[in-house]
């Protein structure tokens, strides 16, 4: 796997300044075996080489009338495998952006998978120099953490919506029943640093808010949300029983393989150093007239130009290909002829399925109950139930809960954590606990802090399978 990286930097920050990072980024490596002494004489004036044992840094720049591209590629060879880094800068009026390339080549075949981990440089220069914005959001190595003013939900929506300028990704975490989230944001935010935003959402109360205002289009539940740029689609991730680092990584990974596809914002890498040289230099022959010799130099790099434009049409094509892939997915999901599409009106599920099971479970009642042997409305129901395939987690959770409540006496820590679990809002209330599923004051239950008899667990159970099950 190749990571691909791309962001704006402070605008203040200069090609120098980030070519001595660079430098520093190598130094402080365990990995190294460069001096110290020697890799302090190198310079972004001019282009070199400099290998010693099996590390090499290369250095190309190039410049025009408006921009200033460079590019510094690190490689670090063991005996059948190549590290390879490539850090690249592209500076304009007011902007300054940057790119970095990791990748591993490999000499001989092997089953073995190597892990291509993102440069530890990407966070050095946002940590150093600071990040500058992509479109209207900051690059930072923090999430964007709302709360429950109107600011934030303008600010969530906005995201929801696809109506951001941002040309990073953005992952919206959003909050369980108990306000909590299924990742740790600060963790995820370095890690996705330069790679993608993270916004955090405050609670449950903010995710129903934000419902009305995006017409059902968030995440919520403790899902989290990548939603990609300019509105081309959100990709959902349930966190189920992962270990939290494990699901972490999944989101990551689902970046990376993204923003590999991705055409970067801006051009900025040693493919473009070496355009827009080969670009000067045809230039400047134009205007002072060539040989013969000359003239088979501008053969020369108008075939290096024709490389590197096939090489960006196949970009092209490959981007082409992922939008295909996503429209596909998209149309696989619409009915041509003889789906349904039920509108839920003001509900929504309070979880992974709830109102299909709701549903399927009615049909299912009905069609026992309520239909003629071999009629047609028992064929059509019957058919529609059999085939929707789904997990009852009504069942699961009304299990759960009756073990649960089975011996109640009073509010033990594992009785709390599981009514949380399950989705309720566990609240002291005078001489009673109050029982609020999902934050929904429509569902509340009362439950005395002290059980009278060995039925009053019981005796609740029922009645709060009842009013949500």
């Amino acid at each position: 796997m190749t990571i691909n990286v791309s962001f704006p930097l402070s605008s203040s920050t200069s090609s120098k300044e980030v070519f001595q990072e660079c430098i520093n980024w190598i130094l402080d490596s365990p990995f190294t075996k460069f001096a110290q002494e020697d890799l302090r004489k190198l310079s972004n004036e001019e282009d070199f080489k400099y290998s010693s044992n099996q590390e090499v840094i290369e250095f190309s720049r190039a410049e025009t009338q408006s921009f200033f591209v460079s590019s510094f590629r690190y490689t670090k060879h063991t005996d059948n495998t190549s590290w390879i880094t490539e850090i690249s800068t592209r500076t304009e009026p007011d902007q300054h952006w940057i790119s970095v390339k990791a990748s591993i080549v490999t000499s001989t075949a092997s089953d073995a998978t190597l892990e291509v981990k993102k440069p530890l440089i990407v966070m050095r220069l946002i940590d150093r120099f600071g990040g500058g914005h992509d479109g209207d959001i900051p690059i930072t190595l923090t999430p964007i953490t709302l709360d429950e003013s109107t600011l934030s939900l303008d600010i969530a929506a906005a995201v929801i919506n696809g109506d951001s300028s941002c040309t990073l990704p953005i992952v919206y975490i959003s909050s369980n029943a108990a306000s909590k989230h299924s990742v740790i944001p600060e963790r995820l935010a370095r890690k996705l640093c330069g790679m993608a935003h993270v916004v955090v959402e405050p609670s449950r109360t903010f995710s129903y808010t934000l419902r009305r205002e995006v017409g059902s289009r968030n995440v919520y539940g403790g899902v989290v949300g990548i939603y990609w740029p300019k509105g081309s689609g959100v990709t959902i991730f349930r966190r189920g029983y992962k270990e939290v680092k494990v699901f972490e990584q999944e989101i990551f990974t689902t970046i990376c393989e993204a923003l590999s596809l991705l055409i970067p914002a801006k051009e900025c890498s040693w493919d473009e150093v070496t355009h827009v040289k080969n670009r000067n230099a045809i230039e400047l022959m134009k205007r002072e007239g060539v040989s013969a010799d000359e003239a088979n130099q501008i053969v020369s790099l108008y075939e290096k130009e024709i490389t590197q434009n096939r090489d960006y049409i196949n970009t092209l094509n490959r981007e082409i290909e992922r939008l295909n892939t996503r429209v596909r997915h998209l149309e696989s999901k619409t009915p041509v002829q003889g789906g349904i599409i039920i509108n839920t009106g003001d509900e929504e599920d309070l979880f992974d399925s709830e109102i299909l099971v709701f549903v399927l479970s009615a049909l299912k009642h009905y069609t026992d109950k309520n239909t003629y042997a071999n009629s047609r409305k028992e064929h059509v129901l019957k058919s529609v139930v059999n085939s929707n395939n789904y997990i009852d987690l009504h069942e699961q959770n009304s299990k759960i809960l009756k073990e649960s409540l089975r011996n109640y006496r009073e509010m033990s820590k594992n009785i709390k954590d599981t009514l949380q679990g399950l989705g309720f809002n566990v609240k002291a209330d005078g001489k009673h606990w109050k029982l609020t599923y999902f934050e929904d004051e429509r569902y509340t239950y009362v439950l005395p802090k002290t059980g009278s008899d060995y039925r009053g667990g019981l005796n609740a159970y029922a009645d709060i399978t009842n009013i949500v099950f």
